[in-house]
Parts: structure tokens; sequence; C-alpha cells
């Protein structure tokens, strides 16, 4: 099957996270324990409304004060809040060596905090021309119309000639569900193993 254009998630895809990490160093500055703290976030319906571009980082990081009991900043929270990333090294060559011959996109939910964070720190993102916030187009995966905006931005490209990457199985059926080519990166799943399959331009 002819491939077009590749689009890639970002978390566990582009960027590995680690949400314990940020909230050991929450507790720090909280009455509550990390694993009560783990818990609120885990439960907290607004964390969806912030990713889905419902309401603005600055209330939602006030929001996040009071629910975890925060002592310090605004500014301190939203630090740790957001420097959770890590690139995941091998991936990105992967895409860096795709990016003469495609265009690359980005589809990921996200939200303004991470985003922000992210492209101001690695440099990978300019990798790729597209990228589709969840947040930004008020949309998230696995609903149709954040496929439909990649679509839209990368020129209109035949969805059944459109490669997706994703870690979950619920985003990886929504793309399939609109006719795309998928690879469903589970844990042990080579992604060069995978982009190999597909007799794609750049890769050695």
């Amino acid at each position: 099957m002819k491939i077009s254009a590749v689009c890639f998630d970002l978390g566990k895809v582009l960027l590995d996270f680690d949400k314990e990490a940020a909230i050991l160093r929450l507790a720090e500055k909280s009455p509550l324990s990390p694993e009560e703290m783990g818990r609120l976030i885990q439960t907290d319906k607004q964390a969806l409304v912030y990713e889905a571009g419902g309401i603005t980082t600055a209330r939602y990081i006030s929001h996040l004060k009071k629910l975890l009991k925060y002592k310090g900043t605004a500014k301190e929270l939203q630090a740790c809040y957001s420097e959770i990333f890590t690139p995941l090294s091998d991936h990105i060559a992967l895409a860096a060596m795709l990016a003469p011959h495609y265009p690359l996109a980005i589809i990921s939910n996200t939200n303004d905090a991470h985003i922000a964070h992210a492209e101001a720190t690695y440099s990978f993102f300019s990798l790729f021309p597209v990228r589709i916030y969840s947040h930004q187009v008020r949309a998230m995966k696995p609903d149709r119309a954040i496929y439909d905006a990649a679509l839209a931005a990368l020129g209109g490209i035949d969805p059944l000639e459109t490669l997706f990457i994703d870690d979950l199985e619920p985003n990886i059926l929504g793309a399939v569900k609109l006719g795309w080519q998928t690879i469903h990166l589970r844990p042990g799943v080579n992604l060069g193993e995978a982009l190999a399959s597909y007799d794609l331009k750049g890769l050695v």
C-alpha cells in the first residue's frame, strides 16, 4: 500500500513521560501523600476538559493547586506538571529519516502547558510541519474530527495513504475506521521493524 504521509502520536511514541516523578515533586509542598495526589489526578474530570481546550492553562493550574492543596506558587506547580518528558531518541531518529520524503504530522491528545514546555525544550518538533493538538482543534482521539483536521492540514491526502502510529488501541481503531494504515506501538513492538514493513523511503 502506498504511503503519502506519516502521522505520529506524541506521548509514548516521540516523548516518554513520568507522572509519578511530578507527583513526588508536588507532594513536597502538599499535606497530601503522593498516593492521594495520584488518585485525585487520575479521577479529575477537569484534566480532560483542559485537554479538549475547554479551559485556560491559568484556570486549570488554579484548579489543580486547590485540588492538590499545593502550597507552592502556581508557576512552581506548572513547572512540576510540565517537566515530565524524556525524548524517545530512536523513534525521533526514524522520523528524521522519513522527514525528507514524506510530510509528517503529530496528532496528540494533550494540553497547552505540556505543549508549550515540550516545543520550547525539544528541537525535533521542527520535523513535523503539521501538529494537531486536541486542545487547539477542540477534539480528542479517537473522535473523527481530530483525524479529519490532520488530513486537512496535510493538504487532503487520501486516508488510505496515511500511516498513523499510536500506543493506545482506541486511537488506532479510530484511525482504522477511517481507512488509515496504522502501527499499534504496543510494549515490545520495534518501531523500525514495523515501519520497514511499509517499504518507506529513507529508512536504512
